[in-house]
């Protein structure tokens, strides 16, 4: 992307004095600064201002749900369209994806990550940054986590992890692949080899609704997408020609674009609205777009096999407040029953959490002293562990901040 085309969006920002965009960002990126100074064409400054609060801009700037945050807050949703903010991030990125962030000192200090999803990613990269001696272990066979994994081509140019992959190198961050903690090499042989331990394995396992299934065979979303486990033209003969899939997240989404692409029929069954999804709006914008029939309030009840036909039973929903004025809460309408005759039936309802990286360990998460702690003091953890939002901003918020209590624990225990 040429600079006059960047300069041309960010010469749009006001420079908000409240600064709107800056506390709807879970990173606080100093947005009006970076803005300020791709105006005047400062390129490192911006970048520096950008990196003292978010080191995977390549990440969060292209799969970052901007209209819900820094974007949806931007003054000018009042008067015009706001600005694009995730383009100009990733825009400026792309600029600068050669330039690496050596360590200024070397700090005689061993690390290991665990996993290298977004956490994992944007927490080697600071402690390396910082000089430490870092290594890493990942499950798959390329960095990323779900990004990797999950994330469709048409939506992610996977070549940007790479990029990351390349930094890792000349960072001297080790990483050994294809290693699942818990099973390959276990937690409790490793934590004492390492001054600091960084888990973020991410979430290892689906989760489902709790509906009657009677005899059949379903399938999940996390699974379906892996690439690692199914080919598109695995998908095209494994899944029938009319797909309903329960959810409407992000994966629910990438879940029904993909297929289709595989010209599949494809409806998404969800108990919310539209408004209330956690899917960003211009994902589920681009799904209708494709074809894609969103049911809403709608919630599934049973499965069915009758006469060798699938016999999806939903029934309706409303949302009623709730009395402690959080999130509404779904309620069934009597009498309501509706039923679909499907193909296959796909879970895309989220992911949980799985121990088996603990196995065998004395490791416990304790959430009572801090969001990262466990009942090691050298040992933390972060990512969609701790993450109540599930986004990779997030992750990489807790990645940087881990490493920054790291480092200022060092220090305190040196002074």
């Amino acid at each position: 992307m040429d600079k006059l085309t960047i300069q041309s969006e960010a010469n749009r920002c006001l420079e908000c004095k409240n600064r709107p965009c800056v506390s709807a960002c879970p990173a606080h990126n100093n947005i009006p600064e970076f803005m300020n100074k791709i105006k005047k064409g400062l390129w490192e400054e911006a970048r520096s201002i950008w990196h003292e609060t978010s080191n995977l801009p390549e990440l969060c700037g292209a799969l970052c749900q901007n209209e819900s945050l820094c974007e949806g807050a931007c003054t000018l949703n009042k008067i015009h369209k706001p600005i694009r903010i995730g383009f100009v991030e990733k825009s400026v990125a792309d600029i600068f994806k050669e330039i690496i962030d050596y360590p200024k000192q070397t700090i005689p200090k061993k690390h290991l990550v665990i996993g290298l999803g977004p956490a994992g990613l944007a927490n080697a990269l600071k402690m390396a940054e910082y000089g430490f001696t870092v290594e890493a272990i990942d499950a798959n066979e390329q960095l990323g986590g779900t990004v990797y994994n999950l994330v469709p081509d048409f939506r992610f140019d996977k070549s940007v992890l790479n990029d990351i992959r390349r930094k890792f190198d000349l960072l001297n961050i080790k990483i050994h692949f294809n290693t699942y903690v818990g099973r390959d090499v276990l937690l409790k042989d490793l934590i004492h080899k390492y001054d600091s331990v960084f888990i973020a394995d991410g979430l290892g396992l689906p989760s489902s609704v709790d509906i009657q299934i009677d005899h059949v065979h379903v399938f999940y979303a996390q699974d379906l997408l892996n690439t690692n486990i199914y080919s598109m033209s695995d998908l095209k003969t494994l899944l029938g020609d009319r797909i309903y899939i329960i959810g409407l997240g992000n994966v629910a989404i990438d879940m029904a674009r993909t297929l289709r692409r595989l010209d599949k029929e494809v409806h998404i069954v969800y108990r919310r609205t539209i408004n209330d999804a956690p899917a960003g709006k211009f994902e589920i914008q681009h799904a209708i777009e494709e074809g894609v029939v969103i049911h809403e309030l709608l919630g599934p009840v049973a499965l069915r096999l009758q006469d060798k036909i699938k016999i999806l039973n939903c029934e309706e929903t409303c949302l009623v407040k709730s009395p402690d004025g959080s999130r509404d809460l779904v309620q069934s309408i009597p009498n309501s029953d509706v039923s679909f005759e499907i193909d296959d039936l796909v879970f895309a309802t989220g992911q949980k959490t799985s121990d088996v990286l603990f196995h065998g360990s004395d490791v416990i998460q304790t959430p009572e002293i801090s969001p990262f702690a466990t009942n090691y003091p050298h040992i933390f953890v972060g990512g969609d562990r701790i993450n109540k939002n599930k986004r990779i901003v997030d992750a990489m918020v807790t990645g940087i901040e881990v490493a920054e209590r790291i480092v200022k624990g060092l220090y305190e225990i040196y002074r």
